[in-house]
């Protein structure tokens, strides 16, 4: 039987261990889909360095044991961006499942990313005269989840709540087998989330 002396093991240890952490690590950073000739793994770095902690949100989300996509396009807006979705290993006969993430902006397109701010509503010029800041930070946050606003009336203290609504639950199909959308399997169910509460003036 052959017989490995204790500095042997240490030794084939230290080698072994960084092997396997690279190996895990590459695991980790192959990511599906289409980003251009960029390719996506260099623009989920970028985007991992600007935005770090929306990039660790959609990644737990997606175990390792199913397949983390991104996908650069345009929205309504004319805000190039890029969708994250979350596929099935596996395919169901010729269809793959998956499910949508989030979005986050390119460079260059982060003021047109913004989800506006609902022209009908009164409060909304107070709203962006008083908390710049703040109703930026919900901007982007809603346009993270392709959401859209609502403005509700103050009912006590003259506090207005600025509701985000979009789409959760949706179910993606991919008929191609390239880890983008060819469309959705269910449309999921509305969600509504408040991303804060602002004192307006009473004249409105």
């Amino acid at each position: 039987m052959l017989k490995l002396s204790f500095a042997t093991l240490l030794l084939l240890l230290n080698i072994i261990s960084p092997a396997a952490a690279n190996l895990k690590q590459q695991k980790k950073n192959v990511v599906r889909g289409n980003c251009g000739r960029r390719g996506c793994s260099a623009l989920l770095k970028d985007l991992r360095t600007r935005y770090p902690d929306y990039i660790s949100s959609f990644e737990k989300e997606c175990p390792r044991s199913k397949i983390f996509a991104m996908e650069v396009g345009v929205n309504d807006r004319n805000a190039r961006q890029v969708w994250f979705g979350c596929w099935d290993a596996k395919k169901d006969n010729r269809t793959r499942y998956g499910s949508y993430l989030g979005t986050l902006p390119l460079p260059g397109s982060e003021q047109k990313f913004l989800t506006p701010l609902p022209n009908s509503s009164p409060y909304t010029q107070e709203l962006q005269q008083r908390y710049s800041e703040a109703i930026k930070k919900a901007q982007f946050k809603c346009a993270t989840k392709s959401g859209s606003f609502n403005i509700l009336p103050p009912e006590q203290n003259n506090s207005v709540q600025l509701q985000c609504y979009f789409q959760g639950g949706v179910v993606l199909i991919d008929e191609s087998n390239d880890f983008k959308s060819d469309g959705e399997a269910s449309k999921g169910a509305g969600v509504d989330e408040i991303l804060g509460t602002f004192p307006v003036s009473t004249k409105n």
